[in-house]
């Protein structure tokens, strides 16, 4: 089968974020079928090893699941494979289906398939699994053409502020405000793109007219900017809304609510004048050197919890970053605190990519090295194992993590051609 093939029969199979068992299985019975030593440790990650490898592959098999995701109705449209109405999962469904053809062709490689990449790196966080090649190429970036030789270091800022509910004491109409037909897109490499974020809009109406907050949620991921979001307001009697508002809609309830929050003015305008997105560019690789994004935010009785992902190219200026983010959060008295915090992977040169980037230099036009401002679990390994070598390349992969994703299938023979000739010589 050819790799676009093997990526359909993964699509086939539900693989999101903490639910990919089945494909999990699926990948351990094609390795064994190969006649590849399988081996798995207590996080779900899969080690394919053949006793003469010198080159490790390696990618992550689970997906963020948007829209009608895990259920994907799959259609080409102009040399692209897209997802109706959902995500794809290209990232990293791609580089699983390019391992498992190698591994179906007995090539003399290794195979490292990690868990639950998309909500923490966990698989590489709780990799337990002995890495005895020398090199290893990653198989998660999305642009052709590049040998990246580094990523991002991110962070998860948590934020959590109590709510008490008290009377309104005034006549009062209620109405839901929903922000939605967003674009959404992935929190790292789409950052620079100035995608609106619905949480952002949704503050921004709601700073500008008198109302008493009742609920409010929106975000899918947190490695996602915001598609949607909606908040329960009670407003004074005779207020009166624009009509004409893009992305919002305003809908009256039949009956008013007759509770509030208190002091929710300060959870609007903390996300109002939250400053997301871009925050510094890395001028040298002419990519964003820091960015953070408020990802989700949802209500209940109790509490208000707002999650935000924090990324950087230096892992101390993630450091600086996350302490501005708590600190803001604090003065208006959330209780914040940072989790899951991920080393980046500092650029550097070495006799690997030098050999990725002249095989690949023979397939394109370009094979220039570059970073991505994006989690790859390339940082972690290596401090797993320090004696790997670890370049990583891939096929173009538009708008990851969004129901617009899409893969070039043309894109797809291109790496893999370079790919088997990365394997010929490196393994």
């Amino acid at each position: 089968m050819s790799v676009i093939d093997i990526f359909k029969k993964i699509c086939s199979i539900p693989h999101c974020s903490h639910e990919a068992n089945g494909l999990k299985e699926y990948i351990i019975k094609e390795a064994k079928a190969y006649g590849y030593e399988v081996q798995t440790d207590e996080v779900n990650n899969i080690l394919c090893s053949h006793p003469q490898a010198n080159l490790i592959l390696q990618s992550h098999y689970d997906m963020v699941c948007i829209g009608k995701a895990p259920c994907l109705e799959l259609y080409e449209e102009e040399g692209k494979l897209k997802a109706k109405d959902s995500s794809l999962g290209a990232d990293n469904g791609i580089g699983v289906a390019m391992m498992l053809s190698l591994m179906s062709e007995k090539k003399t490689i290794s195979c490292l398939f990690t868990a639950d990449e998309e909500v923490g790196l966990i698989g590489a966080q709780g990799l337990s699994l002995k890495i005895k090649e020398k090199k290893m190429l990653n198989l998660d970036t999305e642009e052709e053409g590049y040998v990246y030789i580094g990523c991002a270091g991110g962070a998860d800022i948590i934020a959590k502020k109590a709510v008490h509910f008290t009377n309104i004491d005034e006549e009062v109409d209620s109405y839901e405000v929903l922000v939605s037909g967003l674009p959404g897109g992935h929190s790292g490499v789409d950052i620079h793109k100035n995608i609106p974020s619905a949480i952002k809009i949704l503050a921004a109406f709601l700073v500008h007219i008198p109302h008493y907050l009742i609920s409010i949620e929106g975000g899918e991921r947190r490695n996602s900017v915001s598609k949607k979001a909606k908040a329960i307001i009670s407003v004074p009697k005779g207020v009166i809304f624009d009509k004409e508002l893009d992305n919002i809609e305003i809908k009256k309830l039949a009956k008013p609510e007759r509770k509030m929050m208190k002091n929710s003015q300060q959870i609007i305008h903390m996300i109002h004048s939250f400053a997301q997105g871009v925050r510094s560019l890395n001028t040298d690789l002419g990519i964003v050197q820091n960015s953070i994004n408020l990802a989700l935010i949802e209500s209940n009785d109790k509490e208000v919890k707002v999650s935000f992902s924090a990324r950087s190219m230096d892992s101390e200026e993630l450091l600086v970053l996350v302490d501005e983010s708590l600190c803001l959060l604090e003065a208006f008295d959330f209780t914040a605190k940072c989790e899951g915090m991920y080393p980046a992977w500092k650029p550097k040169v070495n006799e690997f990519s030098r050999q990725v980037q002249a095989i690949c230099q023979k397939h394109f036009e370009k094979a220039d090295f570059m970073a991505i401002h994006a989690g790859l679990e390339c940082a972690i390994l290596k401090q797993y194992a320090p004696h790997l070598d670890i370049a990583s390349i891939g096929p173009n992969i538009y708008e990851p993590h969004s129901s617009r994703e899409s893969v070039d299938m043309a894109s797809v023979e291109r790496v893999y051609e370079a790919l088997k000739g990365i394997v010929k010589e490196c393994s």
